[in-house]
């Protein structure tokens, strides 16, 4: 009798994981990221990205000679990307991944957010380095109900002066099967 009690709660502690398991696997716990590094360069440099959370000591994580990344950021959190590549300026991201708690709570599947990381060559003249390093930023948007980058203005100048190459550069096909749109910092 007492065998047969502890089989079953064992098999009611089995079973309370493993609905446990498939429902946080269905609410999505991630801000994802999935990115790509555009440089000058035809050939692998080391390129590596300096995560912060909430200004806690950074992780450095070394860019895949694919140049592709792929960022899992917990929800509610801000964090400090910072790419890097040996002769290129840094370019630095912050990403605000806080949400409203009536967002968090509806069954929330924002899609991966594509963003094309373009590293600039540094530039010296004379004894100055030219830096034309601003930091960038991606947050929610509760009036688009999704993630975005927030413009600067020199997104407004790029536009203003490439108005038809930036519609066309900006949609990369992803796995071959539909165009998405890639954010360019």
């Amino acid at each position: 009798m007492k065998k047969k009690v502890f089989r079953i709660i064992k098999l009611l502690i089995i079973s309370v994981v493993f609905i446990q398991l498939s429902v946080s696997a269905q609410t999505p716990k991630y801000f994802i990221i999935s990115g790509k590094i555009l440089s000058d360069s035809e050939m692998f440099q080391s390129i590596t990205v300096e995560i912060k959370k909430n200004n806690q000591p950074a992780i450095v994580s070394q860019i895949p000679t694919t140049r592709r990344f792929r960022l899992e950021l917990a929800y509610n959190s801000e964090y400090q990307l910072t790419f890097n590549q040996n002769g290129y300026l840094t370019k630095t991201i912050i990403v605000n991944t806080e949400i409203p708690s009536e967002v968090m709570q509806r069954e929330n599947k924002f899609p991966n957010f594509l963003m094309a990381v373009k590293l600039e060559k540094e530039i010296c003249v004379e004894e100055n380095t030219i830096a034309p390093n601003s930091v960038q930023h991606i947050c929610y948007s509760p009036e688009k109900d999704i993630f975005s980058k927030l413009p600067t203005i020199f997104d407004i100048e790029y536009v203003e002066q490439n108005s038809l190459s930036i519609g066309q550069n900006s949609k990369l096909s992803e796995n071959g099967s539909k165009s998405q749109s890639y954010q360019i910092f």
